[in-house]
């Protein structure tokens, strides 16, 4: 196996020589050594994590563990630096969202963010990682997930953070670290991420060099439409089809005549005061269609509250609401980062769907994205037709698990596998009534 601080790049340079039989070396600033696998295993995990953290070197960067709130509130202001130098896009990659969805879905699994560090002690990486307990108890295969995967809260595109110019040896650290800490957990996990990344194509191509097995899980493959948006609205109306640029004139022309008007809220205090009006049309909408939605399930109200809050506060929250004679009638909640909006969630007014409030909230939150500078607009995931009408391209989010020889880990991949298979089967020959829980409903 790979040692600590090694370089395995040497692998795939080198396939004369398998992972298991040699040490790689490092790259360090023209400097060669060859290191053994001693140097990551010998430390005492439990003996490391009294203190809240671990480390562990590699070249000239060095991977510290978070393991408490106390530390993830520490590391706070240096990820929010890193996450803009390196212009990060994703808000489900920002502090503000992650430390809230600790604070709200841990139950009694484990932190164990990686930061790493260059010799100044800039930040320049994070693997925003926590071990998950089996739902069947002390007995069950514990995986290493990002922080964020959970059944009832949608977060995509999950990732390494990285600055670029340390990629390669921040993710060594990385690697390294996740190994010495081996003992606790089973597999790994890496659910709703970006098919595409080349930093999470180079961590699973170490950890496979340090024993793993990787497998993707084809039913848990989401399609995330997005659109490049061009300079002005009018442009991006050319550019759809004929059917909906008609009707989102004619249906604004006539809410118009009825009073109605655009609202874009971005400042706290707006978001704090109409927020809850997203929750009371998400309710009126799927109440009326006698249908269940995840984002209305206890819990799920008090985790975007805190998010918004805090998102509000770094000014990626965003709020557009209809409203007539200040009574909103439709509500789209998203994220802007960077040059990215994201549409995260949405509720509308059933006695309003006659005029089609649904498709001319879309337009209008489309046409004030572009006005406020924003060049891509990621509708997340879903396929759904109001989604696919106004995107133009899709990104793949995909769920990888990796899994070493160890019985717990193969018994992860034996029941994963035969759930990837029974999904399959279900969807090939749907049932009746199945469906539970809508997060992605035609507006």
């Amino acid at each position: 196996e790979v040692g600590g601080g090694s370089s395995f790049c040497a692998h795939r340079q080198n396939s004369s020589t398998s992972c298991s039989e040699q040490g790689y070396r490092k790259r360090s600033l023209g400097e060669t050594e060859l290191m053994t696998q001693s140097s990551v295993l010998d430390a005492e995990p439990a003996a490391l994590l009294q203190t809240g953290h671990s480390q562990c070197g590699t070249g000239n960067v060095s991977a510290t563990c978070v393991t408490t709130v106390s530390t993830l509130e520490q590391l706070s202001p240096d990820w929010k630096e890193l996450y803009q130098r390196i212009g990060c896009r994703n808000p489900f990659l920002s502090v503000e969202w992650m430390t809230a969805w600790w604070r709200h879905w841990s139950d009694l699994n484990r932190l164990l963010i990686i930061a790493v560090r260059n010799s100044l002690g800039r930040l320049v990486a994070v693997a925003p990682f926590y071990i998950r307990r089996s739902r069947l108890g002390g007995w069950g295969p514990r995986a290493l997930c990002f922080v964020g995967t959970h059944e009832l809260i949608g977060a995509y595109h999950l990732n390494l953070l990285v600055d670029p110019e340390y990629e390669p040896l921040a993710i060594e650290a990385i690697v390294n670290l996740v190994k010495q800490h081996r003992a606790e957990w089973d597999y790994v996990e890496l659910s709703l991420s970006d098919k595409t990344s080349p930093a999470l194509g180079r961590l699973c191509d170490l950890l496979r060099c340090i024993g793993l097995s990787e497998k993707v899980i084809q039913t848990q493959t989401a399609l995330c439409p997005y659109v490049e948006l061009p300079s002005s609205f009018e442009e991006y109306l050319k550019s759809i089809g004929r059917n909906i640029r008609y009707n989102f004139r004619r249906r604004r022309r006539a809410l118009e005549r009825e009073g109605v008007e655009f609202v874009a809220l971005r400042e706290a205090s707006e978001l704090h005061e109409k927020f809850d009006e997203l929750f009371r049309l998400h309710r009126l909408r799927f109440e009326h269609k006698q249908e269940h939605s995840s984002f209305l399930k206890p819990g799920v109200y008090e985790f975007h509250v805190d998010a918004m809050s805090r998102l509000a506060e770094a000014r990626m929250a965003m709020l557009f609401l209809l409203q007539v004679r200040g009574k909103a009638i439709a509500a789209l909640y998203g994220f802007s980062t960077g040059k990215t909006f994201s549409f995260y969630q949405a509720g509308m007014d059933p006695a309003w769907s006659r005029l089609s409030v649904g498709l001319v909230m879309m337009g209008c939150s489309i046409e004030e994205a572009i006005r406020s500078g924003h060049e891509e607009y990621d509708f997340l995931c879903g396929t759904n037709p109001y989604k696919l009408q106004w995107a133009n391209k899709v990104r793949h989010d995909v769920m990888t698990c990796l899994f070493d020889c160890r019985a717990r880990s193969q018994w992860a991949r034996l029941r994963i596998g035969l759930i990837d298979r029974l999904r399959a089967l279900k969807r090939q020959y749907p049932f009746r009534n199945t469906r539970r829980f809508e997060q992605d409903e035609p507006l």
